[in-house]
């Protein structure tokens, strides 16, 4: 049932994981830009899956741990589904997210990662009212997250979203992060 689930196929035969492949790898030990081609494979997911633990039939027998684990849902920056707002997780500080994942397992991900992994998430969700906050990441975040907001721009497309890339293009000097405004603005174009 893992083999069959796994929404990036990272589960390669029984008992063997590919975890170039696995989002949980992707979205929390990775350090680097995730790969193009697995982008939108993660979907929403900010800060790993764990859909093999759920639909694994030993796990549904599993005795429930003695402590409850918050829910996301009662969480802050959280909807009523339990999901992280995402743009307010890219717009968050530094500061802000040291002091409001401290002491949790976010912090594995890192400040940088977590944006990352937002902008990943929130081109795969084609929702528009995330460019001013891409734009503001394409402009002053580490070159790691500039890359990943320029993806998620030209996924979401539209005229504001070509104006910021083709802005930023203008501006750049990372040589990955030109590659995929390049590479944006040329999806956006065959649309």
């Amino acid at each position: 049932r893992c083999m069959d689930d796994c929404p990036t196929g990272a589960i390669v035969a029984p008992y063997v994981v590919d975890n170039s492949r696995c989002i949980s790898y992707l979205t929390i030990e990775n350090r680097s830009a995730i790969p193009r081609e697995m982008r939108p494979l993660v979907g929403d997911w900010i800060f790993g899956c764990d859909i093999c633990q759920d639909v694994c039939p030993v796990n549904r027998r599993a005795r429930e741990a003695g402590q409850p684990i918050p829910s996301a849902a009662n969480d802050r920056d959280a909807d009523s589904q339990g999901r992280i707002d995402l743009i307010r997780m890219l717009e968050m500080s530094e500061d802000e997210f040291r002091q409001r994942f401290a002491g949790t397992s976010i912090m594995r991900a890192k400040y940088v990662g977590m944006q990352r992994n937002a902008c990943v998430a929130l081109g795969n969700s084609a929702d528009g009212s995330a460019v001013p906050a891409l734009t503001k990441a394409l402009s002053r975040a580490e070159p790691l997250v500039r890359e990943h907001a320029a993806w998620a721009m030209g996924r979401i497309g539209g005229g504001e979203a070509i104006s910021a890339l083709a802005d930023a293009a203008k501006t750049e000097t990372d040589p990955a992060v030109l590659e995929e405004i390049s590479a944006a603005l040329a999806e956006s174009a065959r649309r």
